[in-house]
């Protein structure tokens, strides 16, 4: 009867009933979970899929069954009055403890009592903020780096729910109507998120779809890409809408709820469903209320964001990075969806390390299209035992990249066999250090090379313009490159005979090539793709080679001679050097393959100079150790480095009970946690500089 649809199909389906009805029975009967509500849903799907496509295999007792209830010429740059923060994620409530454990530390019990806290659902939106000018609107910008962003003004005119000119509503109390007094007298700025709605962004798909052109992804992204049309027509067509969620200014306010009442005073929409919450209790019974009904809001949302309420006590508690202490956003739990792993893919990094990755059938999660999952290493993949024709449950928790939580063994294929890492790759043999969980390559393989010199051109790096994945794929694909040096023997001629070079396309890379070789020892260091050498293990080793070797400038030749000398012991007793890294040093300065490396790239000019910075004695910082950690946005590492060392400070590499200082930027690590723990002074870029200017 169904001769013409394949087995594998006809299996597949009836394997999937089987497993859906299992854990419709654990959960409607037992009331037990083995999976989630989201993976379960997404078996279902595929399932209505298979039978939607092949209709005759269809059943009456199948779980599908079942019934139930004008154009810019280019963008402005706009300087923000004040910094555009960002926020700091916390995934669980006992990460929110701590959280509130840190900003009582910083205040006190009674003044957390007095002041609350205030709870407002975070949209999957993008950030803007407007200008009112005695009323008017008279500028709009996107976020940018929080010091500087975008004039996005023309765009944000075309969003019928910000309002071109302020109405105050009539019924306003005598305290409220004296704040809307002041701030229409002036200018002020109301911060919030451009998004689209769920059933708008359904409406637009539906357009796309009846043109033939592709869909959307999703509608964050589509209000990100909305904002950055040059043409306010485009905007206009993608139904934008907008929500404040907070008003630069003193008018009077003292919390931040008033905020949100002075800017729905003022005829600016917010989130309706904000909650003033008195104790942590509160603001976890409306997580945990929104978590469940998310779903019914019109618009996405992946969180809410709790900030203490009292602006003063905000403000008294500062800025860590580009992050308030004051408040914090919490994410909704992991979006999970069910596929099926069609290959392990492996990938080779800078340094020769294999990587594999699930290839799997794309499926949504998260709002985005996955078809690949990291399975990070060989023990995970033996733990989990993942095999290629697994059914997987895969998750996704905020901007976190996709992975495998777990197999769902009942629909694993009979034919199945554990995955095993091959011996070699392209003849290149795969080998296991003692110690390390990861896979190398033991050899020069082309995809090492590329991984290399793309590392090598990065901006954290030797920051060579116009060299990244494609061009270096190119390069080496072509033969004209095989190991960095090549780089620096490059002519016009042979750029020009690959695939998309003209003639100033090719001279410009040339011309980024020769700037790269006035970059400072420690962008080279980093660039070499030492193991276990980051950009702050360069800093250090700078300094010490600076420190030791004296003077105001030393020479890449000189410095290279110098550390060759080093023992293993020397390397092991650098400060803030530890023995893993120690090895690896050692043993890249007595490789004889890495060595004559350096020796090329001396002999091509590389200047790779350590500037000795002039130390100010009693400086500010004299006799005080400084940590690094996160992403700085007013200097590089370097330049930082240079101004606790001018200050008379030293430079460390690892929080200690002997670190005085930890500077943070975004992206804090797990320095930041260990320096709350053993209580050393955290800075933020502000606090810094004030620290510097004493």
């Amino acid at each position: 009867m169904h001769d013409h649809i394949p087995s594998e199909i006809r299996q597949r389906v009836e394997k999937l009933r089987t497993e859906i009805n299992h854990h419709r029975y654990l959960v409607h009967v037992l009331d037990r979970a083995e999976i989630s509500e989201a993976a379960l849903d997404s078996l279902k799907h595929e399932l209505s899929q298979l039978e939607l496509e092949y209709p005759e295999l269809i059943t009456p007792d199948s779980p599908t069954q079942r019934v139930a209830g004008q154009a810019l010429e280019g963008f402005q740059k706009v300087e923000h009055s004040t910094r555009m923060l960002s926020l700091n994620d916390v995934f669980s409530y006992e990460e929110l403890a701590d959280w509130r454990e840190r900003t009582v530390k910083l205040s006190s019990e009674t003044a957390l009592a007095e002041s609350g806290y205030y709870a407002e659902i975070k949209l999957d939106g993008f950030a803007i903020t407007i200008v009112y000018e005695k009323g008017l609107l008279v500028q709009a910008s996107t976020r940018g780096d929080g010091f500087i962003g975008e004039d996005v003004t023309a765009n944000v005119r075309t969003i019928d729910s910000v309002p071109l000119r302020l109405e105050v509503r009539p019924d306003l109390d005598e305290k409220l109507a004296k704040y809307v007094k002041r701030a229409l007298e002036g200018r002020f700025e109301v911060r919030g998120e451009v998004y689209i709605s769920k059933a708008d962004f359904a409406a637009l798909n539906k357009q796309q779809e009846e043109k033939g052109l592709p869909v959307f992804a999703n509608p964050r992204n589509l209000g990100a890409g909305s904002m950055r049309q040059l043409d306010p027509k485009l905007a206009k067509a993608r139904r934008l809408r907008f929500f404040a969620y907070g008003v630069v200014g003193d008018f009077g306010q003292t919390t931040h709820e008033e905020e949100h009442l002075l800017a729905q005073a003022l005829g600016i929409p917010v989130e309706a469903n904000s909650k003033r919450c008195k104790d942590l209790a509160e603001v976890e019974a409306f997580l945990q209320h929104w978590e469940e009904r998310r779903k019914e809001l019109p618009y996405g949302t992946d969180g809410a964001v709790v900030n203490i309420n009292d602006r003063a006590l905000f403000a008294q508690l500062g800025v860590v990075g580009k992050a308030p202490r004051g408040a914090a956003a919490f994410k909704f739990s992991a979006e999970q969806a069910t596929t099926v792993v069609r290959d392990i893919a492996l990938r080779v990094g800078r340094t020769g390390a294999v990587t594999p990755t699930a290839i799997m059938d794309p499926v949504r999660l998260a709002g985005s299209t996955v078809a690949r999952a990291t399975l990070h290493n060989a023990d995970e993949i033996a733990r989990k035992d993942i095999r290629i024709g697994d059914t997987v449950i895969i998750q996704k928790a905020g901007d976190i990249v996709p992975e495998v939580l777990q197999v769902i063994v009942g629909l694993r294929p009979k034919d199945s066999v554990p995955y095993e890492f091959p011996k070699e790759i392209q003849g290149v043999p795969l080998v296991r250090r003692e110690g390390e969980v990861a896979y190398y390559l033991d050899g020069n393989l082309s995809d090492i090379i590329k991984r290399r010199l793309e590392h090598f051109a990065s901006r954290g790096a030797m920051d060579i313009d116009g060299l990244g994945e494609k061009v270096v794929e190119r390069l080496v694909d072509a033969g004209v490159v095989a190991s960095i040096p090549d780089l620096y023997t490059l002519t016009k001629e042979e750029v020009l005979g690959l695939e998309g070079f003209a003639e100033l396309s090719a001279q410009n890379l040339i011309d980024a090539i020769l700037a790269s070789k006035t970059r400072p020892f420690v962008k080279l260091l980093f660039g070499l793709g030492v193991r276990h050498v980051g950009a702050e293990t360069a800093i250090t080793i700078a300094g010490f080679v600076g420190e030791r070797m004296g003077g105001e400038r030393i020479g890449l030749a000189d410095s290279v001679s110098y550390l060759r000398e080093l023992s293993l012991e020397e390397w092991q007793h650098m400060p803030d050097i530890g023995p893993v890294v120690a090895e690896s040093l050692y043993g890249y300065f007595h490789n004889d393959n890495e060595q004559r490396l350096l020796d090329e790239l001396i002999a091509l000019g590389l200047e790779g100079e350590i500037v000795v910075p002039k130390t100010v004695a009693g400086g500010p910082l004299s006799g005080k150790t400084v940590v690094l950690t996160g992403t700085l946005s007013r200097y590089s590492r370097e330049a930082a480095a240079d101004l606790i060392r001018q200050a008379g400070g030293k430079v460390g590499s690892s929080v200690s009970k002997e670190t005085d200082y930890l500077l943070v930027g975004d992206k804090a690590g797990s320095k930041l946690k260990k320096a709350e723990e053993l209580g050393v002074k955290v800075l933020g870029e502000e606090e810094f500089e004030h620290l510097l200017s004493r």
